[in-house]
């Protein structure tokens, strides 16, 4: 306010300058130094706007009257005279429209600085849309010295408002839906009249939210223009602004699954130095025993009977040493996307069960029961797959047995094939490993029961090189029961009955 009098008092002081030396020059009507008073017009112009430069120059005009006028009286209205006489009326259309010019131009400018306001505030990425959008609508409330304003934006196709919520019926609601700009007149119980005005926030061709402005004053058209160009702004930078959330997105996804993929990348090679030195140990194992009897046959003299025990032990060795190399082969097989090498065959079910768990028969610490069809069942299979998949569930559920327990292997028909189960009374496997029980190298933590790691997986790889399919169940405390299903032969209905042995 002290500032507004300060510049008014030296604009008035300037006009009484230019007046004095008008008044003192020896022809007031025609000299030089009346232009001086385009100075402070246009002062008053720049600072404020139309009326201060339209009311400065009739203020010119009036303080050079009596200066003009009484040479007009003594030497007539001539063409220089006349001539001189323009300056005052263009002096006044010329303060007018400078003043309206300047106006403008401070208009231009608030409004490009909010729409660099707007554009930096939805650009900061902030998490909150609606406090976003509340910052904005003060922004602009401010600029307008609006009584209400509202930004309102479609949001995954839910409007998201800051400032007052929308109603069904409302002037925001109506922009939404028509995609115009709306001016609201009404009577107010504040002022004489009310404006409401709403310009939709448009992106890519698209309505994507609303700015509306409410106030107890006119709302003219410069102000209505400005709030339409804003609204193109806002919508540009809603726009950016749900780019960068996206490309905010995809970098947070990106540098997650990066995170994943390099800690699997990790665990995979833990996992494979530890297969390393396991692998190691299972090899050394069946090898140790069989150089150490075969260095005894070869020492000692022993009976028929006795030879052909060692010579048993020695093959079942060797046996074992075969299948590690087999699953290992598999292993390099799949890690290289190759196909597995199976000739299915038609197998009778039972002899097949037989043959595949005799080498489990001597196992004096667990009890196997098999449970088989007595109705005669065949599987098309690779007999050699078959024996390995069955040697190495049964392996599993064995050693994760405790003393005294039961291991049941199960064959029947289903309605696509034949389904094998094996079922243990063990400890069972934690639930969030059971999705991992079937990847190369996967250990549940803390089992310490001997083995590569490698065995389900490579019965997986077996059994779907056949068309079928694997699965396992289990719970901590319940056991584990590991189910796989071949394609079969014959469609007969059968009852299974059970045998075991020791």
């Amino acid at each position: 306010m002290v500032g507004t009098a300060l510049r008014v008092t030296v604009l008035a002081a300037a006009l009484m300058v230019v007046t004095a030396a008008v008044a003192a020059s020896a022809s007031p009507a025609t000299t030089v130094v009346r232009h001086a008073y385009i100075a402070p017009v246009l002062a008053a112009a720049a600072r404020f706007g139309f009326a201060g430069g339209a009311l400065t120059a009739l203020a010119a005009v009036f303080l050079a009257a009596p200066l003009v006028l009484p040479a007009i009286e003594g030497t007539g209205l001539t063409w220089r005279v006349a001539d001189a006489l323009l300056l005052y009326p263009v002096l006044v259309v010329g303060g007018a429209m400078a003043g309206a010019l300047f106006t403008d131009a401070r208009w231009h400018r608030a409004r490009h600085d909010v729409a660099v306001d707007v554009q930096r505030i939805l650009a900061a990425g902030s998490d909150d849309l609606r406090e976003a959008l509340e910052e904005v609508r003060s922004r602009i409330a401010g600029w307008l010295a609006a009584d209400v304003a509202i930004v309102a934006c479609l949001d995954s196709e839910h409007l998201v408002v800051g400032g007052r919520d929308v109603a069904p019926d409302s002037v925001v609601a109506q922009v939404l839906a028509g995609g115009e700009a709306v001016l609201v007149r009404g009577p107010s119980a504040e002022a004489r009249f009310r404006r409401a005005f709403a310009a939709p926030l448009v992106a890519r061709g698209e309505v994507v939210g609303v700015l509306a402005v409410e106030r107890n004053d006119e709302l003219n058209g410069q102000a209505r223009r400005a709030v339409g160009a804003l609204g193109a702004d806002v919508g540009l930078g809603l726009e950016n602004a749900r780019l960068a959330a996206v490309q905010r997105r995809f970098n947070d996804e990106l540098a997650r699954r990066v995170t994943e993929a390099t800690a699997h990348v990790e665990a995979a090679d833990r996992a494979k130095s530890a297969f390393v030195a396991t692998a190691s140990h299972e090899l050394r194992t069946p090898l140790t025993a069989i150089q150490g009897f075969a260095e005894l046959l070869a020492a000692r003299d022993f009976s028929a009977t006795e030879s052909r025990r060692v010579a048993g032990i020695v093959a079942a060795e060797a046996k074992r040493l075969a299948r590690i190399v087999a699953d290992l082969l598999d292993l390099s097989r799949i890690e290289r996307g190759l196909d597995l090498v199976i000739r299915p065959t038609p197998l009778a079910v039972g002899p097949a069960l037989a043959s595949a768990l005799a080498i489990f028969r001597s196992d004096g610490h667990q009890r196997l029961a098999i449970a088989c069809a007595d109705v005669p069942l065949t599987v098309y299979a690779d007999k050699d797959a078959l024996d390995r998949v069955l040697v190495n569930l049964v392996s599993n559920a064995l050693k994760f047995s405790p003393p005294g327990t039961t291991v049941m292997v199960t064959a029947g028909r289903v309605v696509d094939g034949i389904e094998f189960s094996v079922t243990n009374a063990g400890a069972g496997i934690p639930t969030d490993a059971l999705g991992r029980v079937f990847e190369p190298f996967y250990r549940v933590a803390g089992s310490e029961a001997p083995g590569t790691g490698i065995g389900l997986s490579v019965v997986k790889s077996l059994v779907e090189a056949h068309g079928g399919r694997v699965s396992l169940t289990s719970a901590p405390g319940e056991g584990t029961r590991a189910t796989f299903v071949l394609p079969g032969v014959h469609d007969a209905r059968e009852a299974p009955t059970t045998t075991s042995g020791s």
